[in-house]
């Protein structure tokens, strides 16, 4: 579909595109038909729409494109519905594929035609209406972070795209290859990771016919492994569920975030030569920048998705203030990687307008996605305040321990910490004044 007037889209689902040979749509209106005796015609009850349906007709050629097929035939697998980036319209939500066929032919040397039937789906609607605006706040947040996923690996691999093993953004392939090896190496090392778990990938010869593959599978290696090493350091189980530890939840959120900051220095460090990370070549600039972008992608879902099990777990414990503090930090760090995604687009269109043009729908919607990560964790965050009961000054009424006091105001010794964490000014919690103000909740 080129040499059109109109500026097309690259069409995509699921983040994982493919080139349009053909399109059908389709629309209609869903009727009930209400029919009287001794009347002419029936009465037409107007219900809606039954929902577009777009058949496609895609087309894979050339190298590897089985590998290309294979991805959009696992994406149209997966259960649910996805965003379709339409060639025309632009993107179609709640997208469901409801079939489709492929066929090889022997004349056709490396090349593959699909037909795909896509139907709009309307959102589900809940049975049971929960009124418990936190649970509802979490349940939306965990999704987005899977929706922010998606995008992220869909923005990755058009950062990795290659075309007859170079790219107009970021040089040859073997440079990019050779940064994403290092940085591979380096953060196995900062994590103190298994080696046999996470081998270094193609320590051979390498081969430019085998970059997309082999570069997937590097980097797959490597969102693992620093999703593992984050969520350890919070001490997170891999299930997403948070084990007891002795440090507060604020040093554990702050010890995730400082090895996000250290991962993130990992490319810069590769590239200066400071690190003793493997590294085939000499590398550019652009192609770090490249790395770490990607690396960050990752990095900002594991961080997030650390704060959420953390407030899901701990978040009657914590005080409004540590609460906040992690919104903050979240929401700063979400803007600061929209500015990153929006520089980067600036970049490609300075270079090249058919870059910009691939990259400007995946930047937006992983942009669009991060920007609802941030709102939900803001709107998780109220949550978890609005269901503490009021915070209150008084003085206390006696003079004794801290758990005398929790006595004296709830009845409940066991509410001791509470207290100690809501007074901050209090250094001696076995020694408390009477009419000493006390921070404490109404009930």
């Amino acid at each position: 579909m080129s040499s059109w007037h109109t500026i097309l889209q690259d069409a995509s689902y699921k983040g994982v595109g493919f080139e349009v040979m053909a399109l059908d749509e389709s629309n209609g209106k869903a009727l009930v038909e209400h029919a009287r005796a001794f009347t002419q015609g029936v009465e037409l009850e107007d219900m809606g729409t039954s929902g577009r349906q777009v058949q496609v007709s895609a087309v894979f050629y050339g190298k590897q494109y089985s590998s290309r097929l294979l991805r959009l035939l696992e994406a149209l697998e997966e259960p649910g519905a996805g965003v379709l980036v339409h060639p025309v319209w632009g993107r179609l939500n709640n997208m469901l594929a409801a079939s489709w066929s492929y066929r090889h032919d022997a004349e056709n040397v490396d090349y593959a035609t699909i037909d795909v039937t896509f139907r709009e789906a309307a959102e589900a609607q809940k049975i049971f209406v929960f009124e418990n605006h936190f649970l509802m706040a979490l349940e939306r947040l965990i999704a987005r972070i899977d929706a922010y996923r998606m995008a992220a690996v869909g923005m990755i691999d058009a950062l990795l795209a290659m075309r007859q093993g170079c790219s107009a953004l970021w040089g040859s392939a073997l440079g990019l290859w050779s940064t994403l090896r290092g940085v591979f190496a380096a953060v196995r090392q900062l994590l103190q990771a298994d080696a046999r778990q996470y081998p270094d990938h193609a320590a051979g010869v390498y081969r430019s016919e085998n970059f997309a593959a082999d570069a997937a599978a590097v980097f797959a290696d490597l969102e693992r492994m620093c999703r593992a090493g984050i969520a350890a350091t919070a001490a997170v189980q891999a299930d997403g569920v948070a084990q007891a530890d002795s440090r507060s939840v604020r040093l554990r959120f702050d010890a995730a975030l400082d090895l996000v900051d250290a991962l993130s220095e990992l490319p810069r460090q590769v590239l200066a030569g400071s690190n003793t990370a493997l590294r085939l070549q000499r590398i550019t600039y652009a192609q770090s920048q490249a790395v770490a972008q990607m690396l960050r992608l990752c990095t900002l879902s594991s961080l997030i998705s650390v704060g959420q099990i953390l407030i899901e777990t701990y978040g009657e414990e914590m005080t409004a203030p540590e609460l906040m503090y992690i919104n903050r930090v979240l929401r700063q760090r979400v803007q600061r990687e929209i500015d990153a995604l929006r520089q980067s687009l600036a970049a490609a269109r300075a270079v090249s307008a058919a870059e910009a043009d691939r990259l400007y729908p995946l930047v937006h919607q992983c942009s669009e996605t991060l920007r609802e990560c941030a709102g939900q964790v803001n709107e998780l965050v109220r949550a978890a305040i609005n269901r503490k009961p009021p915070l209150i000054v008084r003085p206390s009424p006696l003079s004794g321990t801290v758990h005398q006091l929790a006595f004296a105001l709830y009845g409940d010794i066991g509410r001791a910490p509470e207290l100690v964490r809501l007074n901050p000014h209090i250094t001696h919690p076995s020694f408390i004044r009477q009419g000493v103000l006390i921070n404490g909740y109404a009930r």
